[in-house]
């Protein structure tokens, strides 16, 4: 396998070693055990711990399969659409970086790209309307397809279960007709675990059976599951996902499993030598408090009444109870379910106590508002900073990754998060424009929620001399926040977004944002790239003539000036190059000038390749403008300047506020900091978001908020997805299920929070394993230091129903953990046992061994290299 795949994707040289442990040769032999059990047994169930490249694995199978078989047809399911497209970025990215040949069966000869590209599918009739297209041989499609194909009928007599086996049947005789009745050459389903409830009466299940065939008609000629927690819930699962690619009969799931699976358990490069998950995960309870009276008694008499339902209803306590009123307070419902997954079983908008709390709220209020929420207040100082513009503290400290279970959470913790940081950026920003009575105006504009209104009231709109005709007119003024909840993000940070209409439609912040960016204007010069990109200056810019007027040009002269203009297709014609009084310097270079030896070295990588260079441009520049706190800085440091500067001209201006910058700021200031983490991820962010880059990073524009949520709602998840990956904005994200399973939130962060527990140690491992995965920061601090965090917070309500159902859920996880390790499940509960007392359950709580540690079992089901002897 390695002698056509390199496994290691900074080592394009890289070969397998026998007797080796590192992960590029664990994924190669998992490449080539699966290759031998889809040869021996026509399926195969890779069952790897999460983040260890199952997908690479997969990968390397379907390479291995054209290689024999060119004209091979393989057909990818996976759980939802950004699922689907993250298989399509890997796959481009596996020809592009991990094969090595190009040889025409895998990569093409003339432009080294994929022989075949992955034809997306969204349901099962553009599946078979693809297939029969008789062009492509890659096809992606969801597993919620399965789930999507009877809708709204309602006839009393009408069974839609049957309905949609039939429909199910229909599509898999279209498919094998048109494949010469040979069915695909091989199936992969992501997250196999979805079909763990073979028996259960939904359309999935049903739809399944007849979709994937019997065993002498199956869909796949060959069959490869993929989870990392294929025990989901017992070991019962085990025989069910695979029950439907091939014929398990009686076989007990722990034959099975010797039979199909491989199951490798992770293990990270350090400094000191490798590292399992337990070296440095360290699960921390955050307790919340009752210091508010009316909070307390507003949960005491919550739980009062809960045990009377559950007593009167005969009902068992479940996993997601009390979570908050928030609710009550925030009223949109998502009632666009996820069209493309099942997660009304998982998330929910209310439980059985919400009757209760509706009850309880309403009382309240009338008394004069709701209490206090102590997990809510609890979480929020967790996931904020105590100061933002503390430049020492590493950017990805901020990051924090929350899971909840009440869909009404993810706006209600968006919206705290996102005014608790307008708390400090508001004081940042009032100190700044009134230094002498800050404080005064500081609680009016607070008390009015940061309105823009009240701003222009409270602090005036300074106008420019010179060029402050640059900001009429509207021709950058679209609104980049397009977000329709408005209302639970970052009021302070929409100062500088100019809107379309209304009489605040500007702000004094949002006059700035422009002077950054809009072309005539002086100051657009100061977010460029240097013009040698290092710490060299400008010598000219452009005038147009147009009438009787002229029209100053900086940022297209800039652009030509660096050679970039002819590459982007974005230089001017101009009636005249002016010459400035003395050259113009940049933030970049003034930064570079600070930057240690391995940053510069990475800025010189950067700079050989002129596009890639000024792509990093255009995601620093849209990063400082719109996705991080670096445009408050900026715009303080220019409210200060302005204060005091006496330039009579907008040349000697920008110089002397370049001047005020490198003396007075630039040092230890956020600008600076983003820079360099910026530089440090910018290349493995091109690799997975080739898309965003070629559109220079626009994305980062609708990012201007430090909290943001992801739920069923949400369509444009890829988005988040992507800022969560850079050193910018979102800081904080908060999710239902939906980023549960199959995406990648590594690269900056290194802390989650179950403010809702997961209904089983299953799902608690997938929503960790979001973030522990290899290349991420939790592997980049082993690497560097021989140590990591990753740290694993549980809030909880102490001495209330809420701390026992965490407890019960604790106690249990510890218990099952190491046999879900070892696929070996005991079956797990999502119902609540409190026959256990509470006391000493945060002794369950995993704590990191120091250094190094010895892995407590072996890899379960491991590599043999005999199996096919």
């Amino acid at each position: 396998m390695s002698a056509w795949i390199t496994f290691d994707h900074d080592c394009a040289d890289w070969t397998y070693q026998e007797g080796e442990t590192s992960m590029p040769a664990r994924q190669a032999e998992g490449v080539a055990g699966l290759w031998n059990k889809l040869s021996a047994h026509r399926a195969a169930l890779l069952a790897d711990e999460v983040g260890t490249g199952k997908t690479l694995q997969a990968l390397g199978v379907m390479a291995q399969l054209w290689r024999m078989k060119p004209k091979a047809r393989v057909l990818v399911m996976a759980p939802n659409r950004d699922i689907c497209r993250h298989w399509q970025r890997e796959y481009a990215k596996f020809v592009r970086r991990h094969y090595r040949e190009s040889d025409n069966f895998v990569r093409r000869s003339c432009d080294a790209k994929p022989v075949y590209e992955a034809r997306l599918a969204w349901s099962l009739s553009e599946l078979a309307e693809a297939v029969e297209e008789q062009t492509h041989h890659f096809f992606i499609t969801t597993i919620y397809s399965l789930s999507g194909l009877v809708r709204g009928e309602d006839a009393e007599d009408f069974d839609k279960l049957k309905d949609a086996a039939a429909k199910a049947f229909d599509i898999r005789s279209r498919l094998k007709k048109s494949m010469d009745g040979c069915g695909f050459d091989l199936l992969i389903v992501d997250e196999a675990h979805y079909f763990r409830n073979s028996e259960g009466k939904s359309q999935r299940a049903m739809a399944a059976r007849e979709f994937f065939g019997p065993a002498n008609d199956r869909l796949g000629d060959r069959a490869l599951l993929i989870t990392a927690t294929p025990s989901h819930k017992s070991m019962d699962d085990i025989s069910a996902i695979l029950g439907y690619v091939t014929d398990v009969g009686d076989t007990k799931p722990e034959d099975l499993l010797k039979k199909y699976a491989l199951r490798r358990l992770r293990r990270m490069k350090g400094l000191n030598g490798t590292y399992d998950k337990y070296s440095y995960r360290n699960e921390l309870d955050v307790k919340a408090d009752f210091e508010d009276p009316a909070a307390e008694m507003f949960f005491a008499l919550y739980q009062k009444l809960l045990v009377e339902q559950q007593v009167k209803d005969g009902r068992r306590f479940l996993y997601g109870y009390l979570e908050g009123f928030e609710s009550f307070e925030v009223q949109t419902c998502e009632d666009e379910q996820d069209s493309e997954e099942d997660v009304a079983k998982r998330d929910f908008q209310g439980a059985p106590d919400t009757e209760i709390l509706t009850r309880l709220a309403r009382m309240h209020e009338s008394l004069g508002g709701l209490p206090a929420h102590p997990k809510y207040d609890a979480l929020v100082s967790c996931c904020v900073p105590t100061d933002v513009f503390n430049a020492a503290i590493d950017v990805h400290e901020h990051k924090h990754l929350v899971f909840v279970r009440r869909i009404p959470s993810v706006r209600e913790i968006t919206k705290r998060i996102n005014t608790a940081y307008d708390r400090q950026m508001g004081c940042k920003i009032a100190k700044a424009l009134a230094p002498e009575d800050h404080e005064k105006k500081l609680k009016k504009w607070e008390a009015n929620q940061w309105s823009r209104e009240v701003f222009n009231r409270l602090f005036g709109r300074e106008e420019e001399t010179g060029d402050a005709v640059l900001l009429d007119g509207n021709d950058l003024a679209s609104d980049e926040h397009n977000d329709a909840d408005d209302a639970v993000y970052s009021n302070v940070a929409n100062l500088f977004v100019v809107k379309k209409v209304g009489t605040h439609r500007s702000t004094d912040c949002s006059n700035f944002s422009l002077r950054l960016r809009k072309p005539e204007s002086m100051f657009s010069l100061l977010l460029e790239p240097a013009s040698d990109y290092r710490d060299g200056a400008y010598d000219y810019h452009y005038r147009k003539r147009s009438g009787d007027r002229s029209r100053d040009e900086y940022t297209s002269a800039a652009l030509d000036a660096r050679g970039g203009g002819e590459k982007r297709g974005a230089g001017v014609v101009a009636d005249d190059q002016c010459y400035f009084k003395k050259k113009m310097s940049t933030l970049w270079g003034l930064m570079y000038c600070q930057l240690d030896p391995a940053d510069r070295e990475r800025i010189d990588w950067l700079a050989r390749d002129t596009a890639l260079v000024e792509s990093f441009g255009q995601y620093l520049k849209n990063g400082f403008l719109f996705a991080s706190p670096v445009i408050i800085e900026l715009y303080c440091w220019y409210a200060e300047f302005r204060k005091s500067e006496r330039a009579v001209d907008a040349q000697q201006r920008y110089q002397a506020f370049l001047m005020f910058i490198r003396n007075k700021k630039l040092r230890g200031s956020l600008a600076l900091s983003y820079f360099r983490a910026a530089l440090e991820t910018f290349e493995a962010l091109c690799e997975d978001w080739e898309d965003h880059k070629k559109n220079h990073w626009h994305v980062l524009m609708g990012l201007s908020s430090p909290a943001f949520y992801a739920s069923g709602a949400v369509k444009d998840r890829q988005r988040l997805i992507l800022g969560f990956n850079t050193p910018f904005y979102p800081n904080v994200l908060t999710a239902t299920s939906v980023l549960q399973e199959g995406v990648n939130l590594h690269m900056q962060c290194r802390k989650v929070h179950h403010y809702g527990i997961a209904w089983t140690p299953g799902d608690n491992e997938q929503r960790v394993g979001r973030v522990d995965r290899l290349f991420g920061k939790v592997n980049a601090q082993l690497e560097l230091e021989g140590r990591a965090e990753l740290a694993i917070h549980y809030p909880y309500l102490a001495r209330s129903f809420d701390e026992e159902q965490l407890a019960s859920f604790i106690r249990d996880k510890h218990i099952i953990e190491e046999r879900m390790d070892a696929c070996r499940q005991s079956k797990s509960s999502s119902e609540i046992d409190l026959r256990n007392a509470t006391e000493h359950w945060t002794n369950y709580l995993r704590k990191p061994t120091n250094g190094k540690s010895a892995l407590a079992i072996s890899d379960p089901f491991p590599y043999d290299p005999k199996e096919m002897s």
